[in-house]
């Protein structure tokens, strides 16, 4: 009964973050469609990102629930093992940027950061954006999951990029092949954060590979999703080899 209790609450849960995102963009959609928009209102958008971490928070004070579930996500300790998936990571992407850079003769670093200022501005932005967006998708809803770990992986994988889609859309303008690419990626990002995550229990460690993620991979996202499944399949290999499980499944 507990259990499916449970999976109904996180079904309405995922229901509401999908409806309340989705208002957050509608403002600006109809703006973009011709139809008059109050200049307030196309703030909601700002809000987006905040709209699961609230509902997650919101549930777990209705069950009294909270304290309970910070404590766990900065239960475990950031050690050096886990802070070197962090780095191995985020240097992957930069030398992955670099070499699409210097094939296409292009300066993808200088032109999306074009001072050491907006390069910093950047970095806290997306930390502060990643630390609210982990509290709901790692620190709340894979922890909740009943599935076993690489479902439950996947399962928010899945959950997180089809909650990116209405933001790709309206302010991306993003077309369906991009799109599908994005929801790859995005899964790809999860499988990475969902395992650290189950590894070291620090939302902390999350939150800064997340927004590394989106610092340093700027290459197209075709190369990134090749750059970072690579680094899946070789980590996958290295794990089995050293005669541990990574997963059951």
């Amino acid at each position: 009964m507990a259990r499916y209790t449970n999976k109904l609450k996180l079904t309405l849960w995922v229901s509401v973050v999908y409806v309340l995102s989705f208002i957050c963009y509608a403002p600006t959609l109809l703006g973009q469609n011709g139809i008059t928009i109050p200049d307030i209102l196309l703030y909601l958008k700002y809000l987006y990102v905040c709209i699961p971490a609230i509902a997650a928070i919101f549930l777990l004070i209705c069950e009294q629930n909270i304290k309970v579930y910070f404590m766990r996500m900065f239960s475990g300790k950031i050690t050096i093992k886990y802070i070197l998936i962090g780095v191995i990571c985020m240097a992957a992407g930069i030398f992955g940027s670099y070499c699409y850079s210097f094939i296409m003769k292009t300066e993808v670093f200088k032109n999306t950061y074009s001072t050491v200022i907006s390069l910093l501005t950047s970095c806290i932005y997306l930390l502060i954006t990643a630390f609210v967006e982990e509290i709901a998708w790692r620190g709340f809803l894979l922890e909740r999951l009943p599935f076993k770990k690489i479902k439950s992986v996947l399962f928010v994988g899945t959950v997180w990029a089809v909650w990116h889609i209405p933001m790709w859309i309206i302010r991306n303008a993003l077309g369906m092949e991009q799109i599908v690419c994005f929801c790859i990626w995005t899964l790809l990002v999860s499988v990475v954060l969902g395992i650290t995550y189950y590894q070291c229990r620090n939302i902390l460690l999350i939150a800064i590979m997340h927004a590394a993620f989106n610092i340093c991979y700027l290459a197209p996202i075709q190369y990134n999703i090749v750059v970072l499944a690579t680094i899946i399949f070789v980590g996958t290999l290295l794990y089995k080899k050293s005669g541990k499980k990574l997963f059951t499944w």
